[in-house]
Order: C-alpha cells, then structure tokens, then sequence
C-alpha cells in the first residue's frame, strides 16, 4: 500500500489480501480472454494458480527478515495466507465455500443469508493469517471452535440464528480479534459464482 493509504487507515493494510487476491482474479480473467478462452470459475482459479506459481517460496521461504504481519506469521506459525491461497488456486474457496453457496442457492436461499453461512463455513476452516497476527494459535482456535458450534446449531439457518451470529460478532470485537482474511475468501467466493462452471486447465 502506499504512504497516504495507510495514513487514512491509520497504519493498517486493511483491506491489502482483497485488493491482492481480486487483482488476481480480473488479471486471470483478461489472460483468459486473450487467449479466447471461456471463463469460467474453475478456469480462473487454475490461471491464478499458474501466475503464482513459486510465489509462497520467493515471498516468505527466501525472505529472511519479516516486514509485514503475514511475514511474521509465516515465520512463527507456518501458514502462507493471502499467498498461499492465491497460488493453491483458492483451494479454501473451492472445497469449502462455493460448494455451500452453490447449493443454498440453488435450494432458493437469498444471496445475503447464503453468504453468512459461507463465512461460518470458511471461519470454522480458515487458517486466517489476521487471527494469528492478532491473537495467536489460541485466537485462532477460537474463533474456529465457536464457529463449528454455531453451525453445529444450523448456522444462520436455524431460529435465531442471526442473533447468534451478533454475539459471535460481539464476541470477536470483545477480545479484539478481527477474521480479516476469511473476510476476502468470503468476496472471492462471490466473484467466481458468478462465472460458469467447467472447464478446468489452461
């Protein structure tokens, strides 16, 4: 991010692993299209996968000195984030998220609701790089364990559901833990349901 960005958001990239991770995609799309080829879901995320191909070993396995939060926790946890997911072609999104979504539309669920049981399913899997800055393994551990209980109870689906979904909100503001990057698996589970299946491979 540049200087003034991140002086009007007082220092935080807040929304850097979007911005990175939809640029993909729309840079997939148009090499898609130059080539003429259809595009679809399947076919967007396998381009992005081909860009980044070595990414995850260039950015954080060579790099010695960690300068941004996903560095840091690479170095401590392991886990490869925005990065990571990008060059894995969105493999969170694609067993996790659009199959949910696929099938609560189809099932005639409105966009809204289907979304938020989307992001229960992807906060009770996601090793989200934002929980770990901000909260460690434990956070982490957290906000996966309460989200698997609210779907456990039928998520949004159920009665009451949305007001469950205001305490776990209420719950995460309260220990100051912020599921920033399963927030962007969330928009870059919209951005390909509204292409096509089919069609895998270059």
């Amino acid at each position: 991010m540049r200087a003034g960005e991140l002086r009007a958001t007082k220092g935080i990239n807040t929304h850097k692993g979007a911005v990175f991770s939809l640029g993909l995609l729309c840079f997939a799309a148009g090499r898609l299209l130059a080539r003429e080829a259809a595009v679809t879901r399947e076919r967007l995320c396998d381009e992005v996968a081909s860009i980044c191909v070595g990414l995850v070993d260039r950015e954080l396995n060579r790099r010695a000195e960690a300068h941004t939060a996903g560095e840091r926790v690479f170095q401590r946890f392991g886990f490869s984030g925005a990065r990571g997911e990008a060059a894995s072609g969105f493999a969170t999104v694609r067993t996790a998220a659009l199959p949910v979504y696929d099938r609560l539309r189809q099932d005639g669920l409105g966009e809204d609701l289907a979304l938020l049981q989307v992001l229960l399913h992807l906060l009770a899997v996601n090793n989200d790089t934002n929980l770990l800055s901000r909260g460690g393994l434990a956070g982490l551990g957290y906000v996966r364990a309460y989200a698997r209980k609210v779907l456990g109870e039928g998520g949004v689906l159920a009665p009451g559901g949305l007001k469950k979904m205001t305490a776990f909100d209420d719950a995460l503001i309260s220990r100051h833990l912020s599921p920033g990057g399963t927030g962007d698996l969330l928009g870059l589970t919209w951005f390909p349901a509204q292409f096509p299946k089919g069609g895998q491979g270059r």
